[in-house]
């Protein structure tokens, strides 16, 4: 099957929050680890909170360095707020990779923590243009097998964020479809810009005015549980994100909105400027 690339350099901005919610998105990375990628590159620090249902469920705490030859990006993802006191999730996610032209060329992806209730430990190395899972803790011997024929071209969902964010800054623009694969899931990912347009809400900030709109949509293909055979995650799953120019950060995402098949509408906002760091 030949390699899927996102047109444009176009990613999808989903599926990496954790899986389920995790499995969202969110463009970056940072804290407890350092993004990695030429040290010489400024790397920019961010803070998202995300809400469900108008509750402050999850943290992420991020840092990326990136320009148009190379990425860096580690994430810590963390349960937050009222959701924390009935469900546990702590991760710290990291990911390098490449540009070829508007092309994205992951080299390794690693997540690591707690999550569904118990520590696990996924990464990722790629040969020739295939994800391999070089470390699976624990083994999930209840969810179906992705074929190598069909995860041939995939990227992770770091690499995917990390090229939707290298091409709304080199192109202005967004567009394209994409595999995902996150060592036991294959998602397929489609982008389309929308445009200029207000945030629906601001407030006192470096942001809030008019703001490049993605929508996307993300849906699960393969590696499924067996016995999730009419699990509503087998929809899509639609979802927008707007990206502004703050100062020396460029565009950053500051606002995303997942509808996701269980939890309903996920927000994720920008909390706080970004900073730029050595």
């Amino acid at each position: 099957m030949p390699r899927l690339r996102l047109l444009s350099g176009g990613a999808a901005l989903l599926r990496p929050f954790v899986p389920g919610l995790c499995a969202g998105l969110l463009l970056v990375s940072g804290c407890g680890s350092v993004a990695r990628a030429d040290a010489a590159l400024p790397q920019t620090v961010v803070n998202y909170r995300v809400y469900a249902h108008g509750f402050n469920v999850m943290d992420i705490q991020a840092s990326y360095r990136l320009n148009e030859t190379q990425y860096g990006v580690a994430a810590h993802i963390k349960t937050g707020g009222f959701f924390g006191l009935f469900m546990k999730t702590n991760l710290q996610t990291n990911a390098q990779g490449r540009f070829e032209g508007q092309a994205v060329e992951p080299d390794s992806y690693d997540s690591v923590g707690w999550s569904r209730g118990r520590n696990r430990h996924v990464s990722l190395a790629y040969r020739d243009q295939m994800p391999v899972v070089t470390l699976l803790d624990p083994a999930e011997p209840d969810r179906e097998v992705v074929p190598d024929a069909d995860k041939k071209g995939a990227i992770d969902t770091l690499a995917a964020l990390m090229n939707l964010l290298h091409q709304v800054r080199t192109t202005q623009t967004c567009s394209g479809q994409a595999k995902v694969f996150d060592g036991m899931r294959l998602s397929t990912l489609s982008m389309r810009p929308v445009g200029l347009q207000r945030l629906p809400s601001g407030g006192p900030l470096e942001w809030g005015e008019d703001a490049l709109r993605c929508d996307f949509v993300a849906q699960q293909t393969e590696g499924f549980k067996f016995n999730s055979e009419k699990s509503k995650l087998r929809n899509p799953q639609p979802g927008r994100a707007w990206f502004e120019k703050i100062g020396d950060a460029g565009f950053v995402a500051v606002r995303v909105e997942i509808d996701h098949p269980k939890l309903g509408r996920i927000t994720i906002l920008l909390d706080g400027t970004p900073k730029q760091a050595t």
